[in-house]
This record gives structure tokens, C-alpha cells and sequence, in this order.
């Protein structure tokens, strides 16, 4: 199962969400994108990973709250599971030297 292992409301419309995912975590790197659905019949969302930790396999994505399927994925607490999680896909992007996010909204 795709687990809920932490989350985090980092703004009013922006969440952090730490997800059990060991398999895809061997192959996973921040800038790859992963597609989840928080419902058996529900929209595939593409995320992008920000973190992959391979030491508690764990993938992070951080995520703003725009619409129906982020707000369903956004009333996930600790202890919940995804229906589905595949990845990771495409190529990672550079991410190294990026301390800051501002979120404006």
C-alpha cells in the first residue's frame, strides 16, 4: 500500500506529504514526476517528487490545492493509503542549490 507517513500544511493552499512507496523509491529522484489517484475511479494526478529517501522508503511531493482532485488528495491524513501510485517518470531536474520557495497566491 501507498501509505500517508507525514503530512504538513506548509500554506492556506499548499501541502507537504510523505508517502510510503519502496519500490518506487529505488529508482526515484527529486525532479521526476510520479501519477497517484486518491480514488478507485478518480483523476490520475502527476506530482513531481521533491524528496526520495531511501533510508525510511519515502516519497515527499508538496502540492498546491487548485482543484477537486488536489482537495481530495489534500483531506488525506496520516494513516491513509492512495489507490495507486506509479513512477517514477521522465527525467530528474536539477534541483541542487534551490534553499527558498515563495509561494504567492
Amino acid at each position: 500500500m501507498f501509505t500517508i507517513k507525514d503530512k504538513k500544511i506548509l500554506a492556506p493552499n499548499v501541502s507537504l506529504l510523505k508517502i510510503e512507496a519502496p519500490y518506487i523509491v529505488k529508482n526515484a529522484k527529486p525532479g521526476q514526476f510520479v501519477i497517484l489517484r486518491v480514488e478507485e475511479h478518480g483523476e490520475r494526478i502527476p506530482m513531481t517528487i521533491t524528496e526520495a529517501n531511501l533510508n525510511d522508503g519515502t516519497i515527499t511531493i508538496i502540492f498546491q490545492v487548485v482543484g477537486a482532485s488536489t482537495q481530495k488528495l489534500n483531506q488525506l491524513n496520516i494513516g491513509d493509503s492512495l489507490v495507486d501510485f506509479v513512477g517514477p517518470l521522465g527525467k530528474p531536474t536539477h534541483l541542487e542549490g534551490l534553499k527558498k520557495v515563495a509561494v504567492i497566491g
